[in-house]
């Protein structure tokens, strides 16, 4: 009858939900933990396009061993899954900000022209750079401390740093010649700097009139006028090196040591960089577009401005440089300064407690 069939239940088959399977496991976590490590933590999207050659160079050197189709999937994985897999490593700690010491130079402001940015030609040859003067004074700008002269080629972003005891004019000019001469290997065409007196001085005008050096200045209190310095003054010295005070020359020694070797080799061949393509307003809202992220090294190579002879010998040099033993021995070193300054602040902690004992003839 109906009333029957109105109190049979009706059974229906329930789908069963597939979830999608997983192909980015946690398998390839520790592989791209080392990539991302060795080529300096950077975010994915300064990763993703040089991980193929940084697994080749790793396994040249037998630092990596991968299984099956890891290698494969690491270099086909998008920015949003390395996000993901490294999301547990990365360290989310509070940037810090640190003390700007420039004094305004008005005595020869009117002789150096204003430059607010660069002209296409110049961001496609190398030889056009931007210098800026990193303070470590810690929380006080008195009294004597360390400053690192950094030095960012805009075509390429090569990348020069020096530091040095007590800033003066004549260690500017003299650490920006050994960078010029010693170590940038292409010719150095002009240079832009700040309003300190550091770099607004008859010195190193003269030093840039010398050498055939162009030279042009930021307009005061636009630090976007120097953007690409600035950039690079937290990702190549703060994050390296802190905010602490240095006033000790063993320490400066350390640290130009570290500078000058495994931290240059490794910024210049190994991590990447990105560079601003274009940007447009729409809608009141500027929208910034990127180049493909490259390392400084990749950039010199694919320039029709840089020499053959120029080009080997980036190439040589490249050849025989292991990542991973750099990073390696970069953290030694670092250790060994951190370990250095515990030292000393303690010895100076005792010595400023203890009173003073005087000797007896």
């Amino acid at each position: 009858s109906a009333i029957r069939l109105l109190k049979q239940r009706i059974f229906v088959r329930r789908k069963t939900i597939r979830s999608r399977k997983e192909i980015y496991g946690f398998d390839l976590v520790k592989p791209l933990k080392l990539i991302w490590e060795v080529v300096g933590q950077p975010c994915s999207k300064r990763l993703k396009p040089d991980i193929g050659d940084t697994i080749k160079k790793l396994k040249e050197f037998g630092e990596i061993e991968l299984f099956g189709n890891q290698e494969k999937l690491l270099k086909q994985m998008s920015t949003f899954t390395i996000d993901r897999l490294l999301e547990a490593e990365k360290d989310i700690s509070k940037k810090e900000y640190g003390l700007s010491g420039t004094k305004r130079s008005p005595l020869l402001k009117t002789l150096i022209p204003i430059r607010t940015n660069f002209n296409a030609e110049e961001t496609k040859e190398p030889g056009h750079v931007e210098m800026d003067c990193v303070l470590h004074c810690g929380d006080s700008l008195s009294g004597h401390y360390a400053e690192t002269l950094n030095v960012l080629d805009i075509s390429s972003h090569w990348n020069e740093k020096k530091i040095f005891l007590n800033k003066t004019k004549a260690k500017v000019v003299g650490a920006f010649h050994e960078m010029k001469t010693k170590q940038f290997p292409f010719p150095i065409l002009s240079a832009d700097f700040d309003n300190g007196h550091e770099f607004v001085n008859w010195v190193l005008k003269g030093y840039c009139d010398r050498n055939n050096v162009s030279y042009t200045r930021s307009r005061s209190y636009h630090k976007n006028d120097q953007a690409h310095i600035e950039g690079k003054n937290y990702q190549s010295i703060r994050r390296v090196v802190g905010y602490d005070r240095i006033t000790d020359q063993k320490l400066v020694e350390m640290i130009n040591d570290m500078y000058q070797n495994e931290h240059r080799l490794l910024t210049n061949y190994f991590y990447t960089t990105l560079k601003l393509k274009e940007k447009e307003k729409v809608n009141g809202k500027t929208i910034k577009s990127y180049e493909v992220a490259k390392t400084p090294y990749k950039r010199l190579m694919e320039s029709d401005k840089i020499s053959e002879e120029i080009k080997t010998k980036l190439k040589a040099e490249y050849m025989r440089l292991n990542p991973a033993e750099l990073q390696r021995n970069l953290r030694k070193k670092l250790k060994q300064i951190k370990q250095y300054r515990s030292v000393t602040v303690l010895n100076l902690a005792t010595t400023s407690n203890n009173p003073t004992v005087r000797s007896h003839n």
